[in-house]
């Protein structure tokens, strides 16, 4: 997860104070107000619901990722497929943790 600060206009305070939005994968979990704490927070049922629409998109981006290094880079591509096909499940995973916890 990446926290990241920033300056918002908070519902509760009524003013433009520093925030900490949390990101689980590319996506916004929570934001909380630094001043007075009151955090705003998704679903995890939210959260799964976008990461599951977004999923086959990505899928097809990657795919063709790889075909255009095939072509471009045949050798390469063939001494780095072993390791994306262990890793890539293995960093998915990941995600899908993140967006449920």
């Amino acid at each position: 997860m990446i926290n990241c600060q920033t300056e918002l206009d908070c519902l509760h305070c009524g003013d433009i104070t520093v925030h900490t939005v949390l990101y689980a994968s590319l996506y916004i979990k929570s934001i909380t107000c630094n001043r007075c704490a009151r955090t705003i927070e998704k679903s995890a049922v939210i959260l799964m619901w976008q990461y599951g629409r977004d999923l086959p998109a990505r899928a097809f981006a990657l795919t063709r990722r790889l075909k255009r290094e095939a072509v471009s880079h045949p050798v390469s591509f063939a001494f780095s497929l072993p390791k994306r096909m262990i890793y890539k499940p293995i960093e998915l995973s990941r995600e899908l943790a993140e967006v449920c916890l």
